[in-house]
């Protein structure tokens, strides 16, 4: 047939009853047939079979290609959404404060503690948080940041935040499982412990205008540390158990070395402050004595270090700590002093 008589032809049964509505078995089988007349060759009809094979491959067709097809979309969506969260949450994490990122990593840090299943869990949460706002401190102390006064006041007020939130869940720790609140002290008394000595150890490299700051993180360290020693002491009195005991002179030693590197510090701090005034010609009699009342402060606890280290040794734990406590109080007076020095030289050169 020529391309003429085919335009013809379907034409001729573009109208045909058996090619519009109401299409059934009978409709097509008809249409089939006058097709088949028209075109010069026999309709063979017959029923289409089908094997299971091409029920499954069906079925199989409808199910990647219609039914997964928006379930696709949204996996696709919650990965990029989900991905990028990720993304910036690996990227905040070395983050300070004033950062871009420094909201995001917070909020992951707010979110685990919300996640977390008991108090124990939140306890050690933030205690690790407030490491990570020392560590923020070091950061920017050790940087050329601008605002580093402003920045080291918010990590610093996050320390003490987290501090004091480590400080609830222990004593209600403490109070709803007594028996097991050794084990959390412990940990809480190594981390703070740590802290103490990280945050001495930064307060002379801060500025004079974040000294004071510092310096009310490095106090709220030493109560959360006589809180945790409190409740090792509590639990050993009752239980007399060899892990509470172990924690106990372990903790002795470190305190012992802690006031080691205070009382190092302070002299050295004070030296310098001497040397400074001398060489400026204002070594007055006032300030003559403030230097003389902050080194007395540091060298008068040679004594009462001796007399808690052989009550710890008689078993008197808490009076061996209560003395030591006593001591670091004394070199925080002094510290105080110290620093006061150090902002007055700063501001009268």
């Amino acid at each position: 047939m020529t391309n003429k008589q085919i335009i013809a032809m379907l034409t001729k049964h573009k109208d045909a009853p058996e090619f519009g509505g109401g299409i059934g078995v009978g409709h097509t089988e008809a249409a089939w047939r006058r097709l088949s007349n028209d075109l010069g060759f026999e309709a063979k009809l017959g029923r289409a079979t089908y094997r299971l094979r091409d029920y499954l491959e069906y079925w199989q067709w409808k199910f990647s290609h219609v039914w997964m097809q928006p379930v696709s979309v949204a996996m696709t969506a919650f990965a990029l959404i989900f991905g990028g969260w990720i993304a910036s949450v690996n990227a905040s994490f070395d983050s300070v404060p004033g950062d871009v990122l420094y909201p995001v990593k917070i909020a992951t840090e707010r979110m685990q503690v919300t996640l977390a299943t008991s108090g124990q869990q939140r306890a050690k949460l933030h205690a690790e948080f407030a490491g990570r706002r020392i560590d923020e401190l070091n950061a920017i102390t050790s940087s050329d940041l601008e605002g580093k006064d402003v920045r080291v006041r918010v990590a610093m007020d996050g320390f003490q935040q987290e501090i004091a939130s480590v400080n609830s869940e222990l004593v209600s720790f403490t109070s709803s499982n007594p028996n097991e609140a050794a084990a959390l002290a412990i940990i809480v008394d190594q981390k703070t412990d740590a802290y103490v000595v990280a945050i001495s150890q930064t307060v002379p490299t801060v500025s004079e205008e974040s000294k004071s700051t510092v310096a009310e993180a490095l106090t709220a360290a030493e109560a959360s540390n006589v809180q945790a020693i409190n409740t090792i002491v509590q639990s050993h009195e009752t239980n007399q158990q060899p892990k509470t005991e172990e924690s106990l002179q372990k903790n002795l030693q470190e305190k012992l070395k802690n006031l080691e590197t205070r009382t190092a510090l302070s002299l050295g701090r004070l030296q310098v402050i001497e040397t400074v005034l001398v060489n400026r010609g204002s070594l007055t009699t006032a300030y003559a004595g403030r230097i003389k009342e902050a080194r007395d402060a540091v060298a008068m606890h040679d004594v009462s270090i001796q007399t808690a280290m052989n009550t710890f040794a008689a078993g008197g734990y808490r009076t061996a700590f209560d003395l030591l406590s006593e001591v670091e109080a004394q070199i925080a007076a002094s510290e105080t002093i110290i620093t006061e020095l150090e902002i007055d030289i700063t501001t009268g050169l």
